[in-house]
């Protein structure tokens, strides 16, 4: 039988108590990787917290949760110092931070687009930052961002997310250039229609709901495992080929 095998492996998700983060941390875990994530300590998502620890532990698994504000460029540095010593070594990191306030172009502020710009891109900028001198040392890293299908159809309703994931790619392919022949491989997933706390929210009616799987042409929405697994796959030996690329998951709606 094939599986996926991350024993021995470290990763750290900025961004991994809730939704797709949550089923990333879940899924490495089960994959056998030492995993740690962060949170932003909002009393209202403690629970969360302490349930997905819970259920990690009870499985047998290796988890750990920071509090991290990751637009804080200092604490973020100081955390994977924190880690280097405790771990030697981080295998893989996956920046999943990200917020998005529909709102049109026009109305948006100076202090709204630096916020959300800092919020989608420049956290993820300051994790990669700190953690690639200690992946340079062990010559092997792999680092995963979460971008969106926004980047493609301009939807999601806010210029500031818009240009903040497609910063992401950017991102990507520099890191591609410079860093891949030093070991580091990474990767870019835009999610699509994921079936998470969001858009039930946006789409909370089943009329809606159902008007929206209309248009995927793989007749579903996406689970939070959809993009958890593709985490996994290119974390692993199975993805040691995979550099450079942008992997649309959403069941072929947005071509369409």
């Amino acid at each position: 039988m094939l599986t996926i095998d991350l024993q021995d492996k470290t990763a750290l998700v900025i961004g991994g108590s809730r939704g797709i983060g949550a089923e990333i941390t879940r899924t490495l875990c089960r994959a056998g990787a030492s995993t740690l994530f962060t949170h932003t300590g909002n009393s209202k998502h403690q629970n969360q917290v302490s349930s997905l620890l819970k259920e990690i532990h009870d499985a047998g698994g290796t988890a750990e949760a920071e509090v991290l504000q990751a637009c804080d460029s200092a604490a973020t540095t100081r955390l994977i110092q924190k880690l280097t010593s405790k771990w030697s070594r981080i295998d893989l990191l996956v920046c999943n931070v990200g917020q998005n306030l529909a709102q049109p172009a026009e109305n948006v502020t100076d202090e709204g687009w630096r916020k959300f710009i800092d919020i989608n891109l420049s956290s993820a900028f300051y994790a990669v930052r700190a953690v690639l001198p200690l992946m340079m040392a062990s010559k092997h890293g792999r680092i995963i961002l979460i971008g969106s299908s926004v980047v493609y159809d301009g939807g999601g309703g806010a210029i500031d997310y818009a240009a903040g994931k497609a910063g992401l790619a950017g991102m990507m392919a520099y890191l591609t250039r410079n860093y891949a022949r030093k070991g580091i491989l990474t990767n870019i997933i835009h999610p699509c229609v994921i079936e998470t706390d969001l858009l039930k929210e946006r789409y909370g009616t089943p009329e809606k709901k159902q008007k929206l799987i209309e248009q995927v042409p793989a007749g579903r929405l996406g689970q939070p495992r959809d993009i958890a697994g593709l985490v996994a796959y290119l974390a692993s030996s199975w993805g040691d080929f995979i550099c450079g690329q942008a992997i649309l998951v959403d069941g072929g709606r947005t071509i369409f």
